[in-house]
Protein backbone atom coordinates (compact mmCIF):
# COMPACT_ATOMS: atom_id res chain seq x y z
CA UNK A 1 0.00 0.00 0.00
CA UNK A 2 1.54 3.45 -0.85
CA UNK A 3 2.48 5.35 2.24
CA UNK A 4 0.52 9.03 1.80
CA UNK A 5 3.28 10.66 3.94
CA UNK A 6 6.32 8.18 4.99
CA UNK A 7 9.83 9.56 4.33
CA UNK A 8 12.37 7.73 6.94
CA UNK A 9 15.54 6.67 5.85
CA UNK A 10 18.39 6.81 8.16
CA UNK A 11 19.09 7.88 11.39
CA UNK A 12 21.14 10.81 13.53
CA UNK A 13 21.39 12.25 16.37
CA UNK A 14 18.81 14.33 18.51
CA UNK A 15 19.69 18.02 18.59
CA UNK A 16 18.86 21.19 19.77
CA UNK A 17 17.88 24.53 16.96
CA UNK A 18 20.68 26.62 17.51
CA UNK A 19 20.15 30.05 15.99
CA UNK A 20 23.09 29.57 13.49
CA UNK A 21 23.78 33.35 12.12
CA UNK A 22 22.12 33.26 8.65
CA UNK A 23 19.78 29.83 9.05
CA UNK A 24 16.20 29.27 8.20
CA UNK A 25 13.67 30.43 11.16
CA UNK A 26 11.42 27.91 9.42
CA UNK A 27 13.97 25.35 9.26
CA UNK A 28 14.71 26.32 13.35
CA UNK A 29 11.21 26.19 14.23
CA UNK A 30 11.37 22.46 12.46
CA UNK A 31 14.09 21.10 15.08
CA UNK A 32 12.62 22.43 17.82
CA UNK A 33 9.18 20.54 17.70
CA UNK A 34 11.10 17.48 16.15
CA UNK A 35 13.30 17.60 19.72
CA UNK A 36 10.03 18.52 21.21
CA UNK A 37 8.23 14.93 19.64
CA UNK A 38 11.67 12.94 20.45
CA UNK A 39 11.31 14.06 24.08
CA UNK A 40 7.97 13.07 24.91
CA UNK A 41 8.61 9.79 23.28
CA UNK A 42 11.61 9.08 25.02
CA UNK A 43 9.67 10.02 28.47
CA UNK A 44 7.03 7.38 27.36
CA UNK A 45 9.37 4.76 26.46
CA UNK A 46 10.71 5.39 30.05
CA UNK A 47 7.54 5.29 31.35
CA UNK A 48 6.92 1.30 29.14
CA UNK A 49 10.22 0.19 30.88
CA UNK A 50 8.97 1.36 34.41
CA UNK A 51 6.03 -0.97 34.03
CA UNK A 52 7.81 -3.53 31.69
CA UNK A 53 6.32 -3.02 28.79
CA UNK A 54 9.04 -2.27 26.32
CA UNK A 55 8.70 -5.51 25.03
CA UNK A 56 4.74 -5.55 23.88
CA UNK A 57 4.76 -1.62 22.52
CA UNK A 58 6.49 -0.94 19.48
CA UNK A 59 7.81 2.02 19.31
CA UNK A 60 11.54 1.93 17.64
CA UNK A 61 10.66 2.45 13.80
CA UNK A 62 9.07 5.87 15.36
CA UNK A 63 11.93 6.85 16.90
CA UNK A 64 14.07 6.11 14.36
CA UNK A 65 11.98 8.23 11.62
CA UNK A 66 11.53 10.78 13.48
CA UNK A 67 15.50 10.70 14.13
CA UNK A 68 16.20 10.88 10.57
CA UNK A 69 13.80 13.67 10.11
CA UNK A 70 15.54 15.70 12.74
CA UNK A 71 19.00 14.73 11.02
CA UNK A 72 17.99 15.69 7.60
CA UNK A 73 16.58 19.66 9.46
CA UNK A 74 19.50 19.91 11.27
CA UNK A 75 22.42 19.66 8.31
CA UNK A 76 19.75 22.60 6.68
CA UNK A 77 19.96 24.21 9.17
CA UNK A 78 23.50 25.08 8.85
CA UNK A 79 23.16 26.31 5.85
CA UNK A 80 22.32 29.71 5.24
CA UNK A 81 18.95 30.66 4.54
CA UNK A 82 17.75 30.63 0.99
CA UNK A 83 14.56 29.53 -1.35
CA UNK A 84 15.95 26.03 -1.73
CA UNK A 85 15.89 25.48 1.78
CA UNK A 86 12.64 26.97 3.19
CA UNK A 87 11.24 24.51 -0.12
CA UNK A 88 12.98 21.24 1.73
CA UNK A 89 12.11 23.04 5.00
CA UNK A 90 8.26 23.27 3.42
CA UNK A 91 8.24 19.46 2.15
CA UNK A 92 9.28 17.86 5.97
CA UNK A 93 7.57 15.39 6.89
CA UNK A 94 7.85 16.53 10.53
CA UNK A 95 3.78 17.81 10.35
CA UNK A 96 3.11 14.46 9.45
CA UNK A 97 5.23 12.58 12.90
CA UNK A 98 3.69 15.49 14.85
CA UNK A 99 0.07 14.46 13.82
CA UNK A 100 0.68 10.79 14.55
CA UNK A 101 2.20 11.73 17.84
CA UNK A 102 -0.74 13.80 18.70
CA UNK A 103 -3.40 10.87 17.91
CA UNK A 104 -1.18 9.12 19.89
CA UNK A 105 -1.54 10.94 22.80
CA UNK A 106 -5.21 11.22 22.47
CA UNK A 107 -5.46 7.13 22.41
CA UNK A 108 -5.45 4.85 25.26
CA UNK A 109 -3.41 1.68 25.30
CA UNK A 110 -1.32 2.75 22.82
CA UNK A 111 0.55 -1.15 21.28
CA UNK A 112 2.55 0.33 17.71
CA UNK A 113 3.57 3.63 15.58
CA UNK A 114 4.09 3.50 12.19
CA UNK A 115 3.46 -0.70 11.92
CA UNK A 116 3.63 -2.71 9.17
CA UNK A 117 0.61 -5.81 9.11
CA UNK A 118 1.50 -8.92 7.15
CA UNK A 119 -1.55 -10.77 6.26
CA UNK A 120 -3.13 -12.89 4.04
CA UNK A 121 -6.90 -12.40 3.53
CA UNK A 122 -7.47 -15.90 2.33
CA UNK A 123 -6.26 -17.72 5.64
CA UNK A 124 -8.32 -18.29 8.77
CA UNK A 125 -8.35 -15.02 10.56
CA UNK A 126 -6.90 -17.07 13.78
CA UNK A 127 -3.67 -17.66 11.23
CA UNK A 128 -3.00 -13.67 10.42
CA UNK A 129 -1.49 -12.47 14.11
CA UNK A 130 0.00 -8.72 14.50
CA UNK A 131 3.43 -8.82 13.72
CA UNK A 132 5.69 -7.47 11.74
CA UNK A 133 9.19 -8.64 9.75
CA UNK A 134 11.64 -7.04 7.25
CA UNK A 135 11.16 -7.30 3.79
CA UNK A 136 12.87 -10.21 1.90
CA UNK A 137 11.87 -13.03 3.64
CA UNK A 138 12.04 -16.43 1.81
CA UNK A 139 9.05 -17.40 -0.63
CA UNK A 140 7.50 -19.66 2.12
CA UNK A 141 6.94 -16.49 4.39
CA UNK A 142 5.65 -14.18 1.49
CA UNK A 143 3.15 -16.85 0.55
CA UNK A 144 1.69 -16.60 3.95
CA UNK A 145 1.79 -13.31 4.30
CA UNK A 146 1.99 -11.49 0.84
CA UNK A 147 -0.22 -8.72 1.53
CA UNK A 148 1.04 -5.65 3.50
CA UNK A 149 -1.04 -2.49 5.50
CA UNK A 150 0.54 0.27 7.06
CA UNK A 151 -1.10 1.66 10.01
CA UNK A 152 0.57 4.71 11.85
CA UNK A 153 -1.32 4.00 15.46
CA UNK A 154 -2.39 1.16 17.06
CA UNK A 155 -4.39 1.62 20.27
CA UNK A 156 -6.88 0.13 22.68
CA UNK A 157 -4.97 -3.24 23.26
CA UNK A 158 -4.60 -3.39 19.27
CA UNK A 159 -8.38 -2.98 18.38
CA UNK A 160 -7.97 0.35 16.97
CA UNK A 161 -6.35 1.07 14.06
CA UNK A 162 -5.50 4.83 12.62
CA UNK A 163 -4.25 5.66 9.54
CA UNK A 164 -3.46 9.62 8.95
CA UNK A 165 -2.84 11.77 5.53
CA UNK A 166 -2.11 15.12 5.19
CA UNK A 167 -3.54 15.05 1.41
CA UNK A 168 -5.00 18.08 0.47
CA UNK A 169 -8.06 18.91 -1.69
CA UNK A 170 -6.27 20.18 -4.32
CA UNK A 171 -3.81 16.86 -4.51
CA UNK A 172 -7.48 14.75 -4.58
CA UNK A 173 -8.30 16.75 -7.68
CA UNK A 174 -5.26 16.34 -9.14
CA UNK A 175 -4.98 12.26 -8.30
CA UNK A 176 -8.32 12.49 -10.15
CA UNK A 177 -6.58 14.44 -12.84
CA UNK A 178 -4.71 11.57 -12.90
CA UNK A 179 -6.84 8.66 -13.52
CA UNK A 180 -8.63 10.69 -16.36
CA UNK A 181 -11.35 12.67 -14.62
CA UNK A 182 -12.71 15.12 -16.51
CA UNK A 183 -15.38 17.82 -15.13
CA UNK A 184 -17.16 18.52 -18.62
CA UNK A 185 -14.16 20.78 -20.39
CA UNK A 186 -15.40 23.96 -22.82
CA UNK A 187 -18.46 23.60 -25.36
CA UNK A 188 -16.73 23.14 -28.27
CA UNK A 189 -15.02 19.52 -27.06
CA UNK A 190 -16.95 16.75 -28.46
CA UNK A 191 -19.76 14.72 -27.06
CA UNK A 192 -17.48 11.55 -27.55
CA UNK A 193 -14.90 13.33 -25.74
CA UNK A 194 -16.58 13.93 -22.77
CA UNK A 195 -18.18 10.31 -22.71
CA UNK A 196 -14.51 8.74 -22.89
CA UNK A 197 -13.35 10.85 -19.99
CA UNK A 198 -13.76 8.96 -16.36
CA UNK A 199 -16.49 10.59 -14.32
CA UNK A 200 -15.56 11.01 -10.58
CA UNK A 201 -18.08 8.02 -9.84
CA UNK A 202 -16.02 5.47 -11.70
CA UNK A 203 -14.39 3.32 -9.17
CA UNK A 204 -10.76 4.73 -9.77
CA UNK A 205 -7.66 3.83 -8.17
CA UNK A 206 -7.72 7.46 -5.94
CA UNK A 207 -4.40 6.24 -3.31
CA UNK A 208 -6.59 7.79 -0.68
CA UNK A 209 -9.33 5.46 -1.68
CA UNK A 210 -7.20 2.34 -1.95
CA UNK A 211 -5.59 3.40 1.15
CA UNK A 212 -8.86 3.18 2.74
CA UNK A 213 -10.09 -0.22 1.10
CA UNK A 214 -6.32 -1.73 1.60
CA UNK A 215 -7.09 -1.11 5.48
CA UNK A 216 -10.57 -2.50 5.24
CA UNK A 217 -9.53 -5.30 3.91
CA UNK A 218 -6.27 -5.93 6.62
CA UNK A 219 -8.86 -5.69 9.80
CA UNK A 220 -10.97 -8.46 8.41
CA UNK A 221 -7.91 -10.94 8.34
CA UNK A 222 -7.14 -10.28 11.98
CA UNK A 223 -9.12 -10.56 15.15
CA UNK A 224 -8.22 -9.04 18.88
CA UNK A 225 -10.18 -10.92 21.55
CA UNK A 226 -12.39 -12.16 18.94
CA UNK A 227 -13.29 -8.64 17.28
CA UNK A 228 -11.80 -7.27 14.07
CA UNK A 229 -9.68 -4.06 14.83
CA UNK A 230 -11.45 -0.60 13.59
CA UNK A 231 -10.32 1.62 11.39
CA UNK A 232 -10.13 4.84 11.04
CA UNK A 233 -8.57 7.49 8.51
CA UNK A 234 -8.03 11.22 9.94
CA UNK A 235 -7.50 13.60 6.98
CA UNK A 236 -7.20 16.94 8.84
CA UNK A 237 -6.30 19.09 5.68
CA UNK A 238 -9.59 17.72 4.26
CA UNK A 239 -12.51 20.40 3.70
CA UNK A 240 -15.47 18.86 3.02
CA UNK A 241 -18.38 21.14 1.43
CA UNK A 242 -16.18 22.57 -1.18
CA UNK A 243 -15.97 20.20 -4.29
CA UNK A 244 -18.24 17.77 -4.63
CA UNK A 245 -15.60 15.49 -6.55
CA UNK A 246 -13.72 15.75 -3.36
CA UNK A 247 -16.65 14.63 -1.31
CA UNK A 248 -17.23 11.84 -3.21
CA UNK A 249 -13.82 10.43 -2.56
CA UNK A 250 -14.42 10.59 1.09
CA UNK A 251 -18.09 8.66 0.43
CA UNK A 252 -15.67 6.72 -1.76
CA UNK A 253 -13.59 5.67 1.35
CA UNK A 254 -16.58 5.50 4.23
CA UNK A 255 -18.36 2.69 1.84
CA UNK A 256 -14.65 0.49 2.50
CA UNK A 257 -15.69 0.53 6.34
CA UNK A 258 -13.51 2.73 7.63
CA UNK A 259 -14.10 5.65 9.79
CA UNK A 260 -13.33 9.13 7.79
CA UNK A 261 -12.23 11.97 10.14
CA UNK A 262 -12.03 15.10 8.31
CA UNK A 263 -10.96 18.52 9.10
CA UNK A 264 -8.03 20.26 11.53
CA UNK A 265 -8.92 19.10 15.34
CA UNK A 266 -9.16 22.39 17.30
CA UNK A 267 -9.10 20.48 20.83
CA UNK A 268 -6.16 21.95 22.65
CA UNK A 269 -3.19 19.49 22.50
CA UNK A 270 -2.94 17.32 25.39
CA UNK A 271 -0.04 17.55 27.66
CA UNK A 272 2.20 14.63 27.69
CA UNK A 273 2.18 14.67 31.50
CA UNK A 274 -1.53 13.97 31.04
CA UNK A 275 -2.01 11.75 28.37
CA UNK A 276 1.26 8.79 29.71
CA UNK A 277 -1.07 7.42 31.98
CA UNK A 278 -3.85 6.59 29.42
CA UNK A 279 -1.42 5.67 26.44
CA UNK A 280 0.21 3.11 28.92
CA UNK A 281 -2.54 1.92 31.36
CA UNK A 282 -0.36 0.26 34.85
CA UNK A 283 -1.94 -2.92 34.70
CA UNK A 284 -2.20 -2.88 38.46
CA UNK A 285 -4.59 0.00 38.61
CA UNK A 286 -6.89 -2.16 36.13
CA UNK A 287 -6.88 -5.16 39.97
CA UNK A 288 -9.93 -6.35 41.43
CA UNK A 289 -9.78 -5.08 45.40
CA UNK A 290 -9.47 -9.07 46.43
CA UNK A 291 -6.64 -10.87 44.59
CA UNK A 292 -6.77 -14.70 43.98
CA UNK A 293 -4.02 -16.26 44.41
CA UNK A 294 -2.71 -19.50 42.11
CA UNK A 295 -1.01 -22.06 43.50
CA UNK A 296 2.26 -21.19 41.14
CA UNK A 297 2.43 -17.69 42.45
CA UNK A 298 1.67 -19.66 46.54
CA UNK A 299 4.83 -21.67 45.97
CA UNK A 300 6.64 -18.32 44.58
CA UNK A 301 6.06 -16.30 47.59
CA UNK A 302 7.75 -18.88 50.03
CA UNK A 303 10.43 -20.15 47.95
CA UNK A 304 14.36 -19.94 48.70
CA UNK A 305 14.82 -18.55 45.03
CA UNK A 306 12.36 -15.43 46.07
CA UNK A 307 13.69 -14.41 48.91
CA UNK A 308 17.23 -14.98 49.57
CA UNK A 309 20.37 -15.36 47.56
CA UNK A 310 20.84 -19.20 46.05
CA UNK A 311 23.61 -20.51 44.88
CA UNK A 312 23.65 -22.49 41.70
CA UNK A 313 23.87 -26.54 43.12
CA UNK A 314 25.61 -29.02 40.74
CA UNK A 315 22.82 -31.40 40.94
CA UNK A 316 19.93 -28.07 39.75
CA UNK A 317 18.58 -29.23 36.39
CA UNK A 318 18.29 -26.52 33.67
CA UNK A 319 14.95 -24.69 34.97
CA UNK A 320 16.36 -24.12 38.56
CA UNK A 321 19.53 -22.59 37.25
CA UNK A 322 18.15 -20.62 35.11
CA UNK A 323 15.60 -18.87 37.92
CA UNK A 324 18.86 -18.38 39.96
CA UNK A 325 19.91 -16.29 37.06
CA UNK A 326 16.62 -14.78 37.01
CA UNK A 327 16.69 -13.84 40.40
CA UNK A 328 19.83 -12.72 40.35
CA UNK A 329 19.17 -9.89 37.56
CA UNK A 330 15.36 -8.90 38.87
CA UNK A 331 13.96 -9.66 42.13
CA UNK A 332 10.87 -11.34 42.12
CA UNK A 333 8.77 -9.83 45.22
CA UNK A 334 9.94 -6.53 45.68
CA UNK A 335 9.70 -5.77 41.98
CA UNK A 336 6.68 -7.38 40.84
CA UNK A 337 4.82 -9.55 43.28
CA UNK A 338 4.88 -7.26 46.43
CA UNK A 339 3.74 -4.34 44.25
CA UNK A 340 0.61 -6.15 42.49
CA UNK A 341 -0.56 -7.84 45.96
CA UNK A 342 0.36 -5.00 48.58
CA UNK A 343 -2.68 -3.23 50.23
CA UNK A 344 -5.05 -6.35 48.93
CA UNK A 345 -7.07 -8.79 50.41
CA UNK A 346 -5.72 -11.72 49.07
CA UNK A 347 -7.37 -15.74 48.99
CA UNK A 348 -7.48 -18.53 47.30
CA UNK A 349 -8.70 -21.83 46.82
CA UNK A 350 -9.07 -24.88 49.04
CA UNK A 351 -7.54 -26.80 46.36
CA UNK A 352 -4.75 -24.22 45.60
CA UNK A 353 -3.85 -24.74 48.56
CA UNK A 354 -3.58 -28.31 49.32
CA UNK A 355 -1.31 -28.58 46.33
CA UNK A 356 1.00 -25.58 47.33
CA UNK A 357 1.12 -27.76 50.72
CA UNK A 358 1.74 -31.17 49.06
CA UNK A 359 4.61 -29.68 47.19
CA UNK A 360 5.97 -28.09 49.90
CA UNK A 361 5.65 -31.00 52.85
CA UNK A 362 7.18 -33.27 50.14
CA UNK A 363 10.66 -31.20 48.69
CA UNK A 364 10.50 -27.80 50.99
CA UNK A 365 13.24 -27.00 53.02
CA UNK A 366 12.64 -25.85 56.61
CA UNK A 367 13.04 -22.31 55.62
CA UNK A 368 10.41 -22.41 52.74
CA UNK A 369 7.68 -24.94 55.35
CA UNK A 370 8.65 -21.72 57.99
CA UNK A 371 7.38 -19.14 55.10
CA UNK A 372 4.34 -21.60 54.09
CA UNK A 373 3.13 -21.24 57.98
CA UNK A 374 3.02 -17.58 57.98
CA UNK A 375 1.50 -16.55 54.58
CA UNK A 376 -0.99 -19.03 55.02
CA UNK A 377 -1.89 -18.50 58.64
CA UNK A 378 -0.94 -21.55 60.53
CA UNK A 379 -0.35 -20.50 64.02
CA UNK A 380 1.13 -16.86 64.55
CA UNK A 381 -1.39 -14.41 65.13
CA UNK A 382 -2.12 -12.35 62.30
CA UNK A 383 -0.40 -8.98 63.95
CA UNK A 384 2.94 -10.57 63.82
CA UNK A 385 2.98 -12.05 60.44
CA UNK A 386 4.62 -9.31 58.63
CA UNK A 387 7.43 -9.37 61.33
CA UNK A 388 7.33 -12.96 61.16
CA UNK A 389 8.20 -12.66 57.30
CA UNK A 390 11.10 -10.31 57.55
CA UNK A 391 12.66 -12.95 59.80
CA UNK A 392 12.95 -15.42 57.01
CA UNK A 393 13.68 -12.94 54.24
CA UNK A 394 16.48 -10.59 52.76
CA UNK A 395 13.85 -8.15 51.45
CA UNK A 396 11.61 -5.88 52.82
CA UNK A 397 8.54 -6.81 53.55
CA UNK A 398 5.99 -3.96 52.68
CA UNK A 399 3.71 -2.81 56.25
CA UNK A 400 0.46 -3.35 54.27
CA UNK A 401 0.86 -6.89 52.81
CA UNK A 402 -2.33 -8.33 54.02
CA UNK A 403 -1.57 -11.40 55.87
CA UNK A 404 -2.81 -14.16 55.98
CA UNK A 405 -4.05 -15.37 52.51
CA UNK A 406 -7.40 -16.50 53.46
CA UNK A 407 -8.32 -19.77 52.16
CA UNK A 408 -11.55 -20.53 50.85
CA UNK A 409 -13.58 -23.69 50.31
CA UNK A 410 -16.15 -23.74 46.99
CA UNK A 411 -18.40 -25.43 45.77
CA UNK A 412 -18.36 -25.81 41.96
CA UNK A 413 -21.54 -25.88 41.23
CA UNK A 414 -22.23 -22.90 43.17
CA UNK A 415 -20.17 -20.96 41.14
CA UNK A 416 -21.40 -22.10 37.34
CA UNK A 417 -24.39 -19.41 37.48
CA UNK A 418 -21.85 -17.13 37.82
CA UNK A 419 -19.94 -17.73 34.69
CA UNK A 420 -20.82 -17.24 31.26
CA UNK A 421 -21.61 -19.84 29.07
CA UNK A 422 -18.42 -19.33 27.22
CA UNK A 423 -16.59 -20.86 29.95
CA UNK A 424 -18.13 -24.59 29.85
CA UNK A 425 -15.42 -24.88 26.71
CA UNK A 426 -12.93 -24.12 28.91
CA UNK A 427 -13.69 -25.97 31.92
CA UNK A 428 -13.38 -29.16 29.49
CA UNK A 429 -9.58 -28.64 29.12
CA UNK A 430 -8.40 -27.96 32.68
CA UNK A 431 -7.41 -29.89 35.44
CA UNK A 432 -9.39 -29.92 38.73
CA UNK A 433 -7.24 -27.47 40.23
CA UNK A 434 -6.57 -25.49 37.36
CA UNK A 435 -10.71 -25.39 37.27
CA UNK A 436 -10.93 -24.42 41.67
CA UNK A 437 -8.45 -21.44 40.63
CA UNK A 438 -9.07 -19.93 37.25
CA UNK A 439 -13.15 -20.68 37.60
CA UNK A 440 -13.34 -19.39 40.74
CA UNK A 441 -11.86 -15.69 39.45
CA UNK A 442 -13.85 -15.38 36.91
CA UNK A 443 -16.68 -16.29 38.66
CA UNK A 444 -16.17 -13.36 41.32
CA UNK A 445 -14.84 -10.87 39.08
CA UNK A 446 -11.69 -11.21 40.09
CA UNK A 447 -8.54 -11.08 39.48
CA UNK A 448 -6.30 -14.12 39.38
CA UNK A 449 -2.63 -14.00 39.93
CA UNK A 450 -0.66 -16.92 38.04
CA UNK A 451 2.66 -17.76 36.29
CA UNK A 452 0.90 -20.92 34.49
CA UNK A 453 1.39 -19.05 30.83
CA UNK A 454 0.68 -22.50 29.50
CA UNK A 455 -3.28 -22.31 31.20
CA UNK A 456 -3.64 -18.55 30.10
CA UNK A 457 -3.17 -18.95 26.67
CA UNK A 458 -5.40 -22.10 26.92
CA UNK A 459 -8.22 -20.11 28.01
CA UNK A 460 -7.40 -17.15 25.26
CA UNK A 461 -7.45 -19.77 22.66
CA UNK A 462 -10.67 -21.37 23.65
CA UNK A 463 -12.19 -17.73 24.07
CA UNK A 464 -11.23 -16.50 20.52
CA UNK A 465 -12.75 -19.49 18.76
CA UNK A 466 -15.71 -17.31 19.81
CA UNK A 467 -17.01 -14.28 17.78
CA UNK A 468 -17.81 -10.51 19.34
CA UNK A 469 -17.31 -11.23 22.85
CA UNK A 470 -18.16 -8.45 24.91
CA UNK A 471 -15.45 -7.24 27.18
CA UNK A 472 -17.16 -8.60 30.27
CA UNK A 473 -17.12 -12.23 29.51
CA UNK A 474 -13.57 -12.61 30.00
CA UNK A 475 -11.78 -13.60 32.85
CA UNK A 476 -9.31 -10.90 34.58
CA UNK A 477 -5.86 -12.73 34.92
CA UNK A 478 -2.32 -11.36 35.53
CA UNK A 479 0.20 -13.24 34.45
CA UNK A 480 3.09 -12.93 36.43
CA UNK A 481 6.08 -13.04 33.85
CA UNK A 482 8.26 -14.77 35.58
CA UNK A 483 7.80 -18.30 37.76
CA UNK A 484 9.82 -19.31 41.00
CA UNK A 485 9.80 -23.24 42.17
CA UNK A 486 11.02 -24.36 45.55
CA UNK A 487 14.63 -25.10 45.60
CA UNK A 488 13.85 -28.61 45.86
CA UNK A 489 15.98 -31.60 47.42
CA UNK A 490 19.18 -33.03 46.25
CA UNK A 491 18.07 -36.77 45.09
CA UNK A 492 19.93 -39.09 46.91
CA UNK A 493 21.41 -40.95 43.71
CA UNK A 494 23.37 -37.50 43.28
CA UNK A 495 27.18 -38.19 44.16
CA UNK A 496 28.73 -37.03 46.55
CA UNK A 497 31.73 -34.35 46.56
CA UNK A 498 34.18 -36.37 47.80
CA UNK A 499 35.34 -37.83 51.51
CA UNK A 500 37.32 -34.65 52.15
CA UNK A 501 34.36 -32.35 51.68
CA UNK A 502 32.01 -31.59 54.66
CA UNK A 503 27.74 -32.37 53.76
CA UNK A 504 26.05 -29.73 52.80
CA UNK A 505 25.71 -26.98 55.51
CA UNK A 506 22.35 -27.17 57.45
CA UNK A 507 19.53 -25.24 56.31
CA UNK A 508 19.54 -22.60 58.92
CA UNK A 509 23.44 -21.87 58.30
CA UNK A 510 23.06 -21.42 54.31
CA UNK A 511 19.84 -19.27 55.17
CA UNK A 512 21.79 -17.15 56.97
CA UNK A 513 24.46 -16.93 54.04
CA UNK A 514 22.00 -15.84 51.50
CA UNK A 515 20.46 -13.37 53.72
CA UNK A 516 23.70 -11.86 53.80
CA UNK A 517 24.46 -12.37 50.11
CA UNK A 518 20.96 -10.68 49.73
CA UNK A 519 22.16 -7.76 51.60
CA UNK A 520 25.07 -7.17 49.45
CA UNK A 521 23.67 -7.53 46.31
CA UNK A 522 20.83 -5.04 47.50
CA UNK A 523 23.74 -2.30 48.43
CA UNK A 524 25.34 -2.82 45.02
CA UNK A 525 22.41 -2.32 43.13
CA UNK A 526 21.56 0.72 45.54
CA UNK A 527 24.99 2.48 45.97
CA UNK A 528 25.01 2.72 49.64
CA UNK A 529 24.59 -0.17 52.14
CA UNK A 530 21.42 -1.39 52.68
CA UNK A 531 19.96 -1.77 56.38
CA UNK A 532 19.91 -4.79 58.03
CA UNK A 533 17.02 -5.69 59.41
CA UNK A 534 18.58 -8.62 61.56
CA UNK A 535 21.94 -7.10 62.23
CA UNK A 536 22.83 -9.92 64.84
CA UNK A 537 21.81 -12.80 62.46
CA UNK A 538 20.31 -16.12 63.34
CA UNK A 539 21.49 -18.29 65.89
CA UNK A 540 23.64 -20.79 64.06
CA UNK A 541 26.41 -21.43 66.19
CA UNK A 542 24.93 -25.02 66.73
CA UNK A 543 24.83 -25.64 62.95
CA UNK A 544 28.35 -24.08 62.55
CA UNK A 545 29.33 -27.03 64.90
CA UNK A 546 28.05 -29.50 63.15
CA UNK A 547 28.85 -28.31 60.04
CA UNK A 548 32.21 -28.42 61.45
CA UNK A 549 31.95 -32.14 62.90
CA UNK A 550 30.43 -33.42 59.52
CA UNK A 551 33.62 -33.97 58.01
CA UNK A 552 34.23 -37.52 57.15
Amino acid sequence: MDDLNDRSDGTANASTADDTPGSSPLVNDLVIRANAVLSELEAFRERLKQLRMEGTVETAHFKNTIKSELGMLDKLADKPESDATNHIARSSNLPFLEACWTTAKRSKDVTALLKRLFFNAELPTSSNKVHSRPVGKSKKSKKMHDEVAKVDVIDDGGRTWTKISLVTNTRLLFDLAKEGWDSGGSDNESEDAQSDAKSADDDTEIPLVKTARELARASKAFRVRTRHPVVYLILPRIKLGETPEVDNIIEKCRKTGVIVICGEDTRPPVPFETAAPIMATDVLTTFSDVLNIDCTILLALVSEFSHAKVSKEPWFHTALQRQVEIEDNENLLPSLLYPAMKGHPLVCTFEAAKRMREIVDTIGTPSEKARTAIFMGNDTPTENLISELQEWSAYAVPSDLQLPIRVLEQDQSDLQSSLPKEAASVREHLTEINNSVFMYGWATGRTTITSNRIVTKQIDSELEQFSDLDDSVWPKIWLCPTARSLVGKEKRSAAKAGKDQPWRMPDPLRREQQRRNGLDVLSEREGKEVEDLRPNGYPCEEVIAAKMASLR
